[in-house]
């Protein structure tokens, strides 16, 4: 039977994809709490393919599914969905995984049970959006749409959301809504299902109010869980808590997700502690040698730089500080401990990101500073697309010397190994980008100095300029080197310690990179993953010295195992669960899993060309993907109104492959001509960059499954789930391709998924080429799992 798509049912449609794709977010930040942000990927990945199991089940066992109207059983899916929103978060809540990632095998048990319960959570949203599309599959283009509106207008309110609401209860929120949508698919039907409905919206209500007032639905930080915290504070970048310091001690925790800054004790009118008391030695040799007039701090959490700078007697600090509850925490949270740092005379506080405060700025500096700026979290752009990447890399670094005074110095410290030769690598960048700027000899102007910080850990601050060091500024370091660090690991003339010693020897920064057994070589824009240095070869190699127990590129690999093993076994389940007469040929599903491969990696490659144009990942989620999906909805409308479907989806295929190939070279150079626009601005040239592109791609799902309703109506559903599947490996294989081969080359792997989907479409079979009897086949129920648009 035909069915009309009503209004209200298309309402409910929106409301759900919506609450995914806010779950999908949310979750993110909720597991960055409590892990470090490689295992929060597998965990979102893993849930993200319960979504495409629901559209799988809905076609190989379509009995289960039809026993009640189909707006009854939406309803019904919609409250197991708002039901499970209140009792899942609940149990995440209680998983402890301690305070490290070693891949123990308590560690996995509970890995394991938190992806279970995630996918669960997953399933019941995604199989509301499948039961949908099964019914509706003739009014697909208008169904597409309020899925695809949803979807954006849940992508454009939860990160804002996330500033003022704590994660927690945003999770629990989505159940009153997921409750509404069952009273809007409830509201021509049973009156037992709207009450049902009715009470679990009463129950998602109080559940709000609870997770508001209480720690209910807290999990407990991974740092110092067994001791009550000052300052706690959720964002869309990290969750900041800080705890008290003891009496006796100088320093107080701060930490944002598993990533952490010490704060400094210290109380207005009495005197400021100076480098030793900091523990920041080598951080002070900057002032010393680059001045004392004007100083850009990024990244100063905690405010320990800042006072580092005030007591070497720089006489202006502009300190550039990406999560505004690193500062509250700091001078509100801790402010009778910390003397509240953030807003000392000469200092000038600005929230944002460094690169862009730099842009949108004109002033020089006699200094600018980086010491230990990462959160080593999971952002809401999720995983591998972190802010702390753009500030590591050649194009940074050479807009850090831009605005250095003649005589200024780039400080960057890290520690000597962490995830990988951080030290090192910075010392690599840092001679990398002098030579690309022009420098012939840049060893001339590069030092580095090794300290210890308050953990005793080793770490080297690298010390660069824009003209060679003189003999008598060397022999001056090397004295202060000794007195304030643990001396000199390279400078012009020696001595060269530790594996700089190496790098002292090579004929050039990228001979010495690219022989060296980590990549240390410059990250770039178009590939800026600082933190990732292992080379294929040497995965899962036993080296001594590194604090992380699981490399995360090992973590993204086996999860893109996982997921194309579960995805390849999920897309065959019907060769073996279904009769042959009722599934189209495999072949024929080419189509859906090309536009579903290509139109999340296309995605992921556009959040982050677009995390330095805006300034925050944060703004680059939402306003990106609120774009792609309001565009794409558009396009979905159009395509309900086309006349020759083959030649329409032709051209818009074709029109989104130009785009797509256009952007891989042509996207980052037009944005970087553009940053210096008002904020704005920026969101508006973002909405409309997007624009053409995304009503081209938004076009191909409802147009490709016109033509397979045509040609096989029964595997409509297969098709659908084929497509939401595809999306989720593409969501591991993006990121995978982007750090061994760069974010252009994500974007051409794009480019070829969704021209093998025009050939498809040019070359592969359509209605008219089959019998009339066939063509006229009534619509059998079809579903698609992923209600975060994967096809564009």
């Amino acid at each position: 039977m035909v069915r009309g798509l009503p209004v209200r049912v298309g309402f409910g449609v929106g409301l759900v994809a919506g609450c995914v794709l806010a779950l999908q977010v949310l979750l993110t930040r909720f597991f960055s709490a409590s892990l470090f942000y490689h295992f929060s990927f597998l965990s979102i990945s893993l849930a993200l393919l319960g979504a495409g199991a629901g559209a799988i089940a809905v076609y190989v066992r379509p009995d289960w599914f039809d026993r009640r109207p189909l707006e009854e059983q939406l309803a019904r899916w919609s409250i197991a969905f708002a039901l499970l929103l209140l009792v899942i978060p609940l149990v995440l809540a209680r998983i402890k995984f301690g305070s490290t990632d070693a891949v123990t095998g308590r560690f996995v048990v509970l890995l394991a049970l938190t992806s279970a319960l995630t996918t669960i959570l997953f399933a019941a949203g995604g199989t509301v959006i499948a039961l949908a599309v099964r019914g509706y599959t003739r009014t697909i283009a208008r169904l597409y749409a309020f899925d695809l509106v949803g979807a954006a207008i849940g992508a454009v309110a939860v990160v804002p959301l996330m500033w003022a609401i704590d994660v927690p209860t945003l999770l629990v929120a989505l159940s009153p809504v997921a409750a509404g949508a069952a009273l809007l698919f409830a509201a021509g039907g049973s009156r037992q299902v709207a009450r049902a409905g009715a009470v679990a919206l009463g129950l998602g209500a109080a559940a709000v109010a609870i997770a508001a007032a209480t720690t209910v639905y807290e999990p407990k930080p991974a740092n110092l869980a067994d001791v009550d915290p000052v300052f706690d504070k959720w964002t869309p970048l990290s969750r900041v808590v800080a705890y008290g310091a003891k009496p006796g001690q100088t320093f107080a925790p701060l930490f944002f997700d598993r990533g952490g800054a010490p704060v400094a004790g210290y109380q207005r009118g009495e005197r400021m502690p100076n480098w030793r008391d900091l523990a920041l030695g080598p951080h002070s040799l900057a002032f010393v040698f680059g001045g004392q007039d004007r100083a850009l701090l990024i990244g100063p959490g905690g405010g320990r730089d800042i006072l580092n700078a005030l007591s070497s007697g720089v006489r202006r600090v502009d300190a550039v500080e990406l999560n505004a509850a690193i500062r509250e925490a700091a001078d509100e949270g801790l402010r009778d401990f910390s003397g509240s740092p953030y807003t000392l005379p000469r200092v000038h506080t600005r929230i944002g990101d460094g690169r862009t405060a730099l842009v949108e700025g004109d002033a020089d500096y006699e200094v600018v500073h980086l010491g230990f700026a990462d959160t080593l979290s999971a952002g809401s752009a999720q995983a591998f697309t972190l802010s702390e990447n753009n500030l590591y890399t050649v194009e940074a670094f050479d807009e850090y010397f831009d605005h250095l005074r003649p005589d200024g110095v780039l400080a960057v410290s890290r520690p000597r190994r962490l995830v990988g030769d951080e030290g090192l690598r910075v010392t690599v960048l840092a001679l990398e980008t002098l030579r690309e700027r022009g420098v012939e000899h840049p060893e001339r102007n590069v030092v580095v100095v090794m300290g210890r910080d308050i953990l005793n850990e080793l770490y080297a601050t690298t010390l660069a300029r824009k003209r060679p060091w003189t003999q008598a500024e060397l022999a001056r370091l090397r004295v202060l080197a000794g007195v304030r660090g643990k001396g000199v690991a390279f400078a012009p003339g020696g001595p060269y310690q530790y594996e700089w010693a190496d790098l002292a020897k090579a004929p050039s920064a990228r001979a010495f990179c690219e022989g060296y057994r980590l990549d240390v070589c410059a990250p770039t824009d178009d590939k800026p993953f600082f933190f990732q240095m292992r080379r294929l070869g040497s995965l899962g190699a036993d080296d001594a010295g590194y604090i992380y127990a699981a490399e995360p590129f090992l973590v993204l690999i086996v999860t893109f195992a996982i997921l194309a093993v579960l995805s390849l076994a999920l897309v065959a389940a019907p060769l073996f669960l279904t009769a042959r007469e009722d599934r189209p040929p495999v072949l024929a599903l080419g189509f859906f899993a090309a536009i579903g491969l290509g139109f999340l990696t296309l995605e992921i490659s556009l959040i982050q060309r677009f995390v330095l144009f805006l300034g925050f990942p944060t703004y680059a989620l939402s306003v990106v993907l609120f774009s792609l999906l309001l565009w794409t909805g558009a396009g979905s409308l159009v395509a309900g109104r086309v006349r020759e479907p083959r030649t329409a989806l032709s051209m818009a295929l074709g029109v989104a492959c130009v785009l797509i190939g256009a952007s891989a070279f042509l996207l980052h150079p037009l944005l970087a001509a553009l940053i210096d626009l008002p904020f704005a601005a920026r969101v508006s040239v973002t909405v409309a960059l997007l624009a053409p592109v995304g009503v081209a791609l938004g076009m191909a799902m409802p147009l490709g499954l016109t033509r397979l309703v045509e040609l096989y109506p029964r595997g409509v559903a297969w098709a659908w789930g084929v497509n939401g599947i595809a999306s989720v490996v593409a969501s591991a294989g993006a990121i995978t391709v982007a750090i061994v081969a760069g974010f252009p080359a994500a974007t051409l792997v794009s480019l070829a998924c969704y021209l093998a989907a025009l050939a498809h479409v040019r070359w592969g079979q359509w209605a008219d080429q089959r019998a009339p009897a066939r063509a006229r086949e009534p619509v059998a129920h079809g579903a698609r799992a992923m209600p975060e648009p994967a096809d564009g």
